[in-house]
């Protein structure tokens, strides 16, 4: 089993449609659709239409698709070249748009490989402590093992993981179906909203209006280290970024998202307080 059946996604007899059973393992609380499931969904289409790698991948999160429903994912393919597709996939329930993404895939050979930025120092995972998450209904999070990653000098550079503030860094083990893939990597990027909760300092919920995923290498790796950064929180919406690190140290993808962020109408115990 690969991610894409993991999540459930199934092609049909047309190449340009697949669709995908919302059910409670890929949900948020049992009630809707994740928003990383429903981009990685739609990057697992694109790439089984075109039969070629995600570069980027950018969603327009429009409505939910809630649990016991099955959205339908449309691919258009506009542009083929030689090496690269600009591609887009409507995914819908119904009449009910749900998500817009528009992508870019392909390959090139180029005899150039360089990569800037380097892994933050963190504690490896066996040293480190689960976060503490609160699941009264199943949800996809709880398939996914959490780390809460301490840099070595402690609190040294502030923020709550010692990498400065509105920084926190996590290690996170997907299922052992998620093989490495533009699919793991889509539903490990939308964990900004977890970031903005926790660097807040306050009780927050979050859900996203889009999410931008930009790949620069997919290999295996038995955990990813998720390098988040808040942006700002105002107005009642957040923006924030991920860096997606293997745990060999090498940079595997980049993802940003801005977020609807609210206070939890119950106040819940969070990370943010306890580390």
């Amino acid at each position: 089993m690969d991610a894409r059946e993991w999540l459930g996604l199934e092609s049909t007899h047309n190449p340009m449609r697949w669709i995908l059973p919302i059910t409670p393992k890929i949900s948020v609380g049992s009630r809707f659709l994740f928003g990383g499931a429903a981009l990685g969904a739609a990057i697992a289409a694109l790439e089984g239409t075109t039969d070629r790698p995600v570069v980027w991948a950018t969603a327009q999160y429009l409505s939910f698709a809630p649990v016991g429903s099955v959205m339908d994912l449309d691919v258009h393919v506009s542009v083929s070249s030689r090496f690269t597709s600009q591609a887009r996939v409507i995914g819908h329930v119904g009449d009910n748009e749900v998500i817009a993404v528009t992508a870019a895939l392909g390959r090139r050979e180029l005899d150039i490989e360089r990569e800037f930025p380097t892994m933050p120092p963190v504690l490896a995972p066996s040293d480190c402590r689960p976060r503490d998450r609160h699941y009264e209904e199943e949800s996809l999070g709880q398939y996914m093992d959490q780390l809460l990653a301490k840099s070595p000098d402690g609190q040294a550079a502030g923020g709550p993981t010692g990498h400065g503030e509105g920084r926190v860094c996590m290690w996170a083990r997907p299922p052992e179906a998620f093989e490495p893939s533009a699919t793991t990597l889509a539903v490990l990027g939308d964990w900004v909203p977890m970031g903005i909760g926790i660097t807040s300092g306050e009780a927050l919920s979050s859900n996203s209006l889009d999410n931008t995923l930009r790949v620069l290498d997919v290999h295996p790796t038995e955990w990813y280290l998720l390098e988040i950064e808040t942006a700002g929180i105002r107005h009642g919406f957040g923006h924030g970024q991920i860096r997606i690190w293997g745990d060999d140290g090498r940079l595997q993808a980049i993802a940003s998202q801005s977020v609807v962020t609210r206070r939890r109408k119950s106040k819940v115990a969070h990370d943010a307080k306890k580390l």
